[in-house]
C-alpha cells in the first residue's frame, strides 16, 4: 500500500524546474520633438522604467523596463513622420516629454520578437496642439477589444482612457503584434507606448474523481494571485464529503495527468502541500458533499497560516499548479480519497 505521505515524500525528492515567466514590459517613446521620459515615469499603466525611443520607421532593437537588452523590435510599415510637436500649455514634466511630441498622421506599428504572452497594450494618441479636436482611432488587430478613439478634450493633469490612450489585451503568439492609429477626426497621432505583461487568467484542467456519495468537486478560485499582497487570492473546491480533512496540493513544475488513488494526479513533481485543511459543511451525523475546502494562497505564500509555503509562491512570474485532495472513507484503500481538477494561476506583482 502507498499511502499519500510516503507518495508526497517521493515528490520531494525528485529535481523540479524553474517557474516560467511570459511577456515583457516595455515603455516606447515616439516622436523627435522632446527627450523621452524619465525611468520614474509609469504613465497610465504605472509601468516606470526604462523608456525606449522611435524617431524612425525602422525603430530598432527595445529594451525592457530595466534596461536589460530583449529580443523585441518595432518598425513602423505605414508612416507619415516623427518630427511633429507641439508644446502644450497644460502639460508639464514627464507628460510633457511624452504627450508634446509624437508621430503625426497615419501609423502601424509592428511589434516582433516578443515573448508570447499576456499583455496590456497602452497606445498614447493625444494630439498636443488640438486634443479637443483631433481624434485618432486605435486599433490592436487580434484583440478582443475594439476600435478605441482617442481625443476630445484638453489635457486635465492625469492620463484617462480615451482621452490620452487606448487600451487593448492581446495575447502574443508567434511573438509579433501591431497597432494600427488612424484618423478619427481630422489627424491621427500617437505619443508612444507601454506593452504591460498581465496574467493570463487562472485555467481549470484535468479531471476530477466523482466521490464515494457520486459528487463531482469543482474547484474554483477568485480574487488576483500577488507577490505583494498577503491577501486576496481564495482557492476552494466544493461538493466534497462533509467534515473531512484534506489539503490542497500545488507545484510549480507544470501540469500532470497520472495515475493516483483510483484517480489523476494533476501535477507534476516535486508536489507540495497546503496547511491542514477541514472541508467542514453539514455536521455530523450527516453524510453529504457540502463539503469546501478554501485557502488564501496569498496569506499561505506570506506565511501567516503557517506551513512551509513555496518561495516561489511569492515571485512575480511563477506557474503554480494546484489540486485539492480529501480523505474519502467511502472508498477501500489505497483509494480512500477525494481529488478535484487541477487550476493552473501565475503570480501576479
Amino acid at each position: 500500500m502507498t499511502s499519500f505521505s510516503s507518495y508526497l515524500l517521493l515528490c520531494a525528492a525528485l529535481s523540479g524546474l524553474a517557474p516560467s515567466v511570459a511577456a515583457q514590459a516595455i515603455n516606447l517613446d515616439i516622436g523627435r520633438y522632446n527627450a523621452e521620459p524619465s525611468p520614474s515615469y509609469g504613465a497610465a499603466a504605472g509601468q516606470a522604467g526604462i523608456w525606449n525611443r522611435m524617431i524612425v520607421t525602422g525603430g530598432g532593437p527595445l529594451l525592457d523596463v530595466t534596461g536589460a537588452a530583449t529580443t523585441a523590435t518595432v518598425s513602423a510599415s505605414s508612416a507619415h513622420h516623427f518630427t511633429f510637436g507641439f508644446d502644450n500649455p497644460f502639460t508639464t514634466g514627464d507628460d510633457e516629454l511624452l504627450l508634446d511630441g509624437c508621430h503625426d498622421g497615419l501609423l502601424d506599428l509592428t511589434f516582433s520578437g516578443l515573448l508570447d504572452g499576456d499583455y496590456f497594450v497602452y497606445t498614447y494618441a493625444f494630439a498636443p496642439d488640438n486634443p479637443t479636436t483631433f481624434i485618432t482611432d486605435v486599433e490592436v488587430p487580434g484583440s478582443l477589444d475594439p476600435i478605441q478613439p482617442v481625443g476630445g478634450t484638453q489635457w486635465s493633469g492625469a492620463h484617462a482612457l480615451g482621452a490620452t490612450y487606448a487600451k487593448h489585451r492581446i495575447s502574443v503568439i508567434g511573438g509579433s503584434f501591431h497597432i494600427v492609429a488612424s484618423i478619427g477626426n481630422i489627424y491621427a497621432t500617437v505619443n508612444g507606448v507601454q506593452l504591460e505583461p498581465t496574467l493570463a487568467l487562472p485555467v481549470v484542467y484535468c479531471t476530477p474523481k466523482t466521490n464515494s456519495l457520486g459528487c463531482v468537486p469543482v474547484i474554483a478560485s477568485s480574487g488576483t494571485p500577488s507577490a505583494s499582497s498577503g491577501s486576496g487570492f481564495t482557492v476552494s473546491s466544493t461538493q466534497n464529503r462533509n467534515d473531512k480533512a484534506g489539503l490542497m496540493l500545488y507545484g510549480i513544475s507544470g501540469r500532470a495527468s497520472t495515475p493516483f488513488q483510483g484517480a489523476t494526479l494533476c501535477i507534476n513533481a516535486p508536489i507540495s502541500r497546503s496547511i491542514a485543511l477541514n472541508s467542514n459543511g453539514t455536521s455530523w451525523p450527516a453524510v453529504d458533499c457540502s463539503g469546501i475546502y478554501t485557502i488564501d494562497v496569498n496569506a499561505f505564500a506570506a506565511g501567516t497560516l503557517g506551513g512551509s509555503p513555496l518561495p516561489e509562491l511569492s515571485i512575480a512570474g511563477s506557474v503554480v499548479d494546484t489540486q485539492f485532495w480529501g480523505r474519502d472513507p467511502g472508498f477501500a484503500p489505497p483509494d480512500g480519497s477525494s481529488l478535484s481538477a487541477g487550476l493552473e494561476y501565475t503570480v501576479g506583482p
